[in-house]
């Protein structure tokens, strides 16, 4: 019974002992004496607006209440720091040992501001009181004591964070935070919670050690963030002054990233298979201590389709600056087709082009150059074999250089410019070379009677916030120019030979040599005077007009078919007129009936001047031959008004030396 009379002893005298230190300890002057030392070492004002008081259940410690910390002077913000309750429990042992070890640490109803002006001062940069004693006696050592907390919880706080720069202001509420810190050269693990405009987020934390990481030295850390449909998790080494990491990254939402809208940044409305349903990012990243970004070995995946690259980000400037390069070996971007919309996109409507509004403030989001390669990209029916492009964005203004792109049996190059400083604007001047035009306008434009290879340059500006509007405003310049080839569904000369309309539909063609047109345009209608195919006992010429917006054509075509090649031949004039998807041909009465009025004109007008001519001949022969009488010359001599003056001049002559010799 000896030892449990002991124990029990034992027992009461450390009772006791808590209980004697309790009373011993001056909490109200520990405090104050805790007060000064933070304002020294901050210069920032730290009080206690309730009692603080020693306890002994659950844990030998100091309960505090109303704390306040003071924001810089600069700040109207009110204080920096406020909780309502803060528990510190401390080991027993500990108050007589060398280091300090915290059983538990609890701060509730916590409020913490932080502060950016626009100049970049911010209120956690603290400042310590001129004249502050902050360094050791000379002589004498430091002393390197050990933290350790067994368990740190901050609950139901609010943090907010405000930035003068970009008038950006971001409320974390019910804000959740537990550590353990066995010493500062053991791992640390934080997980906490909160709300970022009603959205729930979750942080989970890790480190090898807190002492190197406080000393400013690269420091392996693990940290992932989660927030709704997104999370961002990274595994490397940081450093918190200045702030910089390098390791890997990985990136996935389904949202968008919608928690960045909350920091206004623009997220752009993405379209299916460009990151509409998931965008996933697994790179090796560096930020350095400028605060640029670096990814390389970078893979993203948005929708189905899969990018690698690298990039160089610098948020240093009034926007961030992007520049890389990504490949990919196919793209299938079928949601941009009208097939894939039901006959309804942003380009193309059931109606004609789209009337929906573009949006292009993505152009605004970032600066920067790419470069873009990639395989097969389809879209809807249509194919591209193969892409290469360099796009530069500045300010608003985006362009695309073809370096080329390979599609239908030919190449694509050129210049595609998107400029939304002021509203929309664009301009396309493409180069297509060898292009196999039956499969290219079926996919892009459901036309599919033209067949053979073509050479196409295309050079257009138009501005309007819609597709109809953009095209209703085009002005600039096309041409084409075919090699051999054939018209299916139509039979020029077949036409032409027996002014039968019927040489038309399925069957029936124009074989032809050569093939070519350039056009003028002028607010959305192309004017063309040249039109020009050539066929075997064949030429056709032609001119006309093509009404973008409304999709309409109105062209007179001139065949002429020979018998021979040195035959004069026939012509008979056609009118293609109407939409585009059903236009009518047939011949042009009006211009045939124009025509002959135009040649029995000319011969009137030639048979008035032949008979006008006649008159003036016979009457001038009537005049000659009355002065040849009078002048008593030959008539035949006087075949010029030059040799009428002259045989005048010599009969008055005459005439006058008869009257002066007096006979």
């Amino acid at each position: 019974m000896k030892w449990l009379f002991r124990s029990a002893a034992t027992l009461i005298t450390l009772v006791l002992l808590a209980v004697l230190v309790l009373i011993l300890v001056p909490t109200e002057r520990v405090a104050q004496l805790a007060a000064d030392r933070f304002a020294d070492t901050t210069g920032r004002a730290l009080t206690f607006g309730g009692p603080v008081k020693a306890t002994l259940w659950p844990h030998l410690g100091v309960r505090a209440q109303d704390i306040e910390v003071a924001n810089a002077e600069w700040s109207d913000e009110g204080p920096m720091l406020t909780a309502q309750t803060l528990e510190v429990g401390i080991a027993l042992g500990s108050l007589f040992g060398g280091d300090i070890q915290v059983e538990s640490l609890r701060i509730d109803d916590a409020r913490l501001l932080l502060e950016r002006q626009a100049d970049g001062r911010a209120n956690w940069e603290f400042a310590a009181r001129t004249g502050a004693n902050t360094v050791s006696a000379p002589g004498t050592p430091a002393v390197q004591r050990s933290l350790s907390i067994d368990q740190a919880v901050l609950t139901g706080a609010e943090v907010t964070w405000i930035d003068r720069g970009t008038d950006t202001r971001v409320q974390l509420r019910a804000v959740d935070l537990e550590t353990r810190i066995q010493d500062l050269d053991s791992p640390v693990r934080l997980t906490g919670s909160a709300l970022l405009d009603g959205q729930a987020i979750s942080l989970e934390m890790s480190t090898e050690a807190a002492r190197p990481l406080l000393d400013g030295a690269l420091t392996p850390v693990a940290v992932t963030l989660r927030a709704g449909e997104t999370a961002l998790r990274l595994d490397g080494r940081a450093d918190l002054d200045p702030l910089s990491f390098e390791g890997r990254i990985e990136a996935t939402s389904s949202d968008r990233f919608r928690v960045a809208r909350i920091f206004d940044v623009i997220v752009p409305e993405l379209p299916e298979g460009l990151g509409r349903g998931l965008i996933a990012l697994k790179a090796a990243i560096t930020l350095a201590p400028g605060k640029t970004l670096h990814l390389r070995d970078m893979v993203i995946d948005l929708d189905r389709n899969r990018f690698n690259g690298a990039l160089d980000i610098d948020p240093n400037g009034e926007r961030p600056r992007i520049v890389g390069n990504l490949a990919a070996e196919q793209l299938d971007l079928t949601s941009l087709s009208q097939k894939e919309q039901g006959g309804e996109t942003v380009l193309v409507s059931d109606t004609g082009w789209g009337r929906e509004e573009i949006d292009v403030s993505g152009l605004f989001a970032a600066d920067g150059e790419l470069t873009l390669s990639s395989g097969q990209i389809t879209l809807g029916d249509a194919r591209l074999d193969e892409v290469r492009a360099r796009i530069t964005v500045d300010q608003g203004r985006m362009v695309a250089t073809l370096q080329p792109l390979l599609a239908y049996g030919g190449t694509v190059t050129g210049d595609i410019i998107l400029n939304a400083r002021g509203g929309l604007s664009s301009r396309v001047d493409l180069q297509l070379s060898g292009l196999q035009m039956q499969p290219f306008l079926t996919d892009f434009a459901d036309f599919d009677r033209l067949v053979g290879q073509a050479d196409v340059a295309v050079n257009v500006l138009g501005v309007g916030q819609t597709t109809q509007a953009l095209i209703e405003s085009l002005d600039g310049t096309a041409s084409f120019k075919f090699g051999r080839g054939e018209i299916l569904g139509l039979d020029i000369g077949g036409m032409v030979r027996t002014l039968d309309l019927g040489f038309r539909g399925e069957g029936q063609k124009t074989v032809f040599d050569t093939f070519s047109a350039s056009f003028d345009i002028t607010d959305g209608v192309a004017r063309g005077e040249d039109l020009s195919l050539t066929a075997q006992y064949l030429v056709v010429r032609g001119a006309g007009r093509i009404e973008l917006g409304p999709q309409t054509i109105r062209y007179r075509l001139l065949p002429t078919l020979r018998r021979g090649e040195d035959s004069e031949g026939i012509t008979v004039p056609l009118l293609i007129e109407g939409p585009w998807a059903d236009p009518r041909i047939r011949p042009d009465m009006e211009y045939l009936a124009r025509q002959r009025l135009e040649v029995e004109r000319d011969e009137l007008e030639a048979r008035a001047r032949a008979e006008a001519d006649e008159a003036r001949a016979r009457a001038e022969e009537s005049a000659r031959r009355r002065i040849a009488e009078e002048l008593d010359v030959n008539p035949e001599t006087l075949d010029s008004r030059g040799a009428v003056e002259e045989a005048i001049k010599e009969r008055v002559e005459e005439q006058l030396l008869e009257l002066l010799l007096g006979r």
